[in-house]
């Protein structure tokens, strides 16, 4: 569909709000959730080579609540400015109807409902999913220590055993190391007078260098056995395999949760189905709400739209309860908070669609 001058002025407007918007609540939400990254990052609980990466899908995760309140912002800004400017009254006398006035706002509407679909339905989750194992991974790298003082410990799968006399706080330097390691052609008992170790942030192997030791080559029973006096030595060992396991239900697979019949499950569904509803009908809303009189302010209405939202979150929130309650049934869903929502939205533009540029 060609759009016309008209269309393309107010998409402009719309739009242009709507990423201001978008770009400031994003920013607001960010703020806390960094500064909870940077406490893990200077902790060393996460690596700073993946804070950034941790932050942009932990950004595709909120986009998906953004989407339907900077819509709704948007639009009455926008239409704000126009009433302020007395250019909706313009457009009145030049025979511009309530439905010509809708129909890029709708447009925009159609255009972030299917986005907002995408992101609540597969790409928030699957974000959420892997900024968590990004982080446990990470966390696992730095809280796994092959060597525990005064202990014998099995690493690598249990092909080599270690132990280590005394241990610095941080875990890095060793004194009186020991190890036994598995080989193809017999054993290898290799002892130290002291060590350290080093870990990658990213892969979590360990860097273990040994200094002032011997090497012991044999096989156990016999008597030939080769032995290496070492100034230095160096060993890598990898962490054990990592199991991902997240108990997260807003970190399910869609998938997963339609073939659940467990309660909590189909609540979560019906909040992942409500995103992309609740942007059609706040931006349908939208429009009337943001009707102002010749000696109102730009901002005036914008507090009822925010009390909309507000409301229309709220049945949301207690709805999901009462599915994950049973109070009500799955099939009913939260159907009916978006029946009133559509109701009150379909009575304002009703309202207003006879008194289009009147004060």
């Amino acid at each position: 569909m060609k759009l016309g001058i008209l269309d393309r002025y107010l998409l402009r407007e719309a739009g242009g709000a709507w990423l201001a918007v978008t770009l400031v609540l994003l920013s607001i939400m960010l703020a806390t959730r960094f500064a909870r990254f940077l406490g893990e990052a200077a902790t060393g609980i996460l690596p700073r080579e993946l804070l950034f990466e941790v932050v942009a899908l932990s950004s595709l995760q909120y986009l998906v609540i953004l989407i339907p309140v900077s819509l709704l912002l948007a639009i009455m800004l926008a239409m704000g400015r126009l009433y302020r400017d007395n250019e909706i009254a313009a457009m009145s006398g030049c025979g511009v109807g309530m439905a010509k006035l809708y129909r890029p706002f709708l447009g925009l509407g159609a255009a972030l409902t299917l986005l907002a679909f995408a992101l609540s339905f597969y790409i928030g989750p699957w974000a959420g999913r892997t900024a968590e194992y990004i982080s446990k991974d990470a966390a696992r790298f730095v809280q796994y220590n092959p060597f525990e003082a005064g202990r014998f410990k099995e690493v690598a799968g249990g092909r080599a055993v270690v132990y280590t006399g005394e241990m610095d706080a941080q875990g890095r330097e060793l004194t009186t190391v020991f190890a036994r390691v598995h080989e193809k052609d017999g054993d290898a008992i290799v002892i130290a007078q002291r060590g350290h170790q080093d870990a990658n942030p990213l892969t979590g192997e360990r860097e273990v260098t040994l200094s002032d030791g011997y090497r012991y080559r044999g096989e156990a029973g016999l008597a030939q056995f080769d032995v290496m006096r070492f100034d230095e030595f160096k060993t890598f060992i990898q962490p054990p395999e990592f199991v991902f396991v997240s108990d997260k239900r807003r970190l399910y697979r869609t998938a997963d949760l339609w073939r659940s019949n467990d309660l909590e499950d189909r609540a979560e569904l019906q909040w992942r189905l409500a995103a992309p509803f609740s942007v059609l009908i706040l931006a349908l809303m939208a429009v009337p709400l943001s009707h102002i009189r010749p000696r109102q302010g730009r901002y005036s209405k914008v507090v009822l739209g925010i009390l909309a939202y507000l409301v229309y979150s709220q049945l949301i929130a207690v709805g999901q309860a009462w599915i994950a309650k049973g109070v009500i049934p799955p099939a009913v869903g939260l159907w009916w908070a978006h029946a009133l929502m559509l109701g009150l939205a379909l009575w304002l533009v009703a309202k207003r669609a006879g008194g289009l540029g009147r004060s």
